[in-house]
């Protein structure tokens, strides 16, 4: 398991890779640590996964499976909604079922005279989406953890709510309130947000 190993295991051909802990104490990482060859993101057994994120750098940025919770590099990382009625939606101690994200965006740049160049890395991308259930409040909830080159890594936190909700969106770390926003969410249309991790 990469997640819970102390040792600082380095990323093969670009500067982060995706990893799933698994329940049985194995791993699949998106290169084999011992062959360097390239594995398949869609062949990930998500029944046993524990933990998944991106590791590289000397770094570690994953979530827990079991609830949702954000380790970035050792910080703890947890969002919350408050609606107009102070109730509290602990979008990331969610136990629902969490589909796994990973995305690259990169961009090329064209010549007419030598066609397209050399694809250039922009940004290493890891989160899930989910549904969060509390009375008769649905919520679809998308965190997204984003490592882009050269900028501050961010979250991109998409929500949807199956109701109108007049409240905030809040960023924790290590349990405490970091930062919060006003955040009213309208029937059935998505809401989304980038908040720099503090």
């Amino acid at each position: 398991m990469i997640f819970a190993d102390s040792r600082n295991i380095q990323a093969v051909s670009i500067p982060f890779n995706w990893n799933a802990d698994y329940a049985d104490g194995k791993n699949y990482a998106e290169y084999d640590l011992l062959t360097h060859k390239k594995n398949d993101f869609y062949l990930i057994q998500k029944n046993q996964v524990i933990r998944f994120g991106l590791f590289g750098q000397g770094m570690k940025f994953f979530f827990e499976m079991s609830d949702g919770s954000f380790n970035l590099n050792g910080r703890r990382i947890e969002v919350e909604y408050i609606d107009e009625e102070n109730r509290t939606y602990h979008l990331t101690t969610n136990f629902a079922h969490k589909d796994l994200i990973t995305y690259k965006e990169a961009y090329s740049d064209y010549n007419n005279m030598q066609g397209i160049q050399q694809s250039n890395l922009k940004s290493i991308n890891f989160g899930y989406k989910t549904i969060y259930q509390k009375d008769n409040i649905q919520l679809f909830f998308q965190p997204i953890i984003s490592l882009p080159f050269n900028k501050s890594a961010f979250i991109e936190v998409k929500l949807t709510s199956n109701k109108d909700l007049n409240g905030y969106l809040i960023f924790k770390s290590k349990g405490l309130e970091v930062e919060r926003f006003y955040a009213p969410l309208e029937a059935n249309k998505a809401g989304q947000l980038n908040w720099t991790i503090k």
